[in-house]
């Protein structure tokens, strides 16, 4: 009988195990099942960036866009702020952290190793019209039926002044952060380089818009 019990304890913990899967790949904050039948086959929180350069005029000069690669702070914070306190978070506790809504941009080199940053190297931080803001909020787009995912976006525009002191104009990468300072206390949720550099003229606008997509299985049995 010994035997017995400790044999079905031993399978309800193996069951209880094969339900829940993580896996953690560049770009997604994703929850999968590893068996044929679950509650939910998986889900995903994944961000797309786009990326307008346009002239004083308004003319557009270029046109990018691209998938993001969301860092395990991000990811770590945004368990954080779900499920409360844990040590993967650089940005102290979940009640002191900020939304996710600043971008900032890089004139560096290319961003390496981007899931392992906590800060967007060579950000532009001096003015010119050129350094972090607070984006604004745009479209929200409900989750309301089957395959329906929630999608936010965040838009920020940069204006390069025409008397600009910044050193080098050319803009490479960017980020999303949960404040404008650069204190310990900031939180990053994604970077991501440009799949080309643009280079802005005084009078010139760049716009990116950061598409943050919620989504996940509609199978539930």
């Amino acid at each position: 009988m010994k035997n017995a019990t400790s044999f079905g304890m031993f399978a309800a913990v193996a069951f209880a195990i094969g339900m829940a899967g993580i896996n953690l790949s560049d770009g997604t904050f994703e929850m999968q099942s590893n068996t044929a039948s679950s509650y939910s086959e998986g889900g995903s929180i994944l961000g797309h960036m786009e990326i307008i350069h346009t002239d004083n005029e308004g003319n557009i000069l270029s046109y990018q866009q691209t998938d993001n690669a969301i860092v395990n702070d991000g990811r770590n914070c945004t368990a954080m702020l779900l499920f409360g306190q844990n040590s993967g978070c650089t940005a102290g506790t979940a009640s002191a952290l900020g939304k996710y809504t600043v971008i900032g941009i890089s004139n560096g080199s290319a961003l390496v190793d981007t899931t392992l940053n906590t800060v967007l190297p060579a950000e532009i931080t001096v003015g010119d019209g050129l350094n972090a803001v607070a984006g604004s909020l745009g479209t929200f787009t409900n989750s309301t039926a089957d395959s329906d995912p929630a999608i936010q976006r965040i838009t920020n525009q940069f204006t390069y002044s025409s008397s600009a002191t910044q050193t080098g104009n050319t803009i490479n990468a960017a980020g999303l952060f949960n404040q404008t300072g650069l204190g310990a206390d900031r939180g990053v949720f994604a970077l991501k380089n440009f799949p080309s550099s643009v280079t802005m003229n005084p009078g010139d606008q760049l716009t990116v818009n950061w598409d943050i997509t919620i989504d996940g299985s509609d199978d539930i049995s």
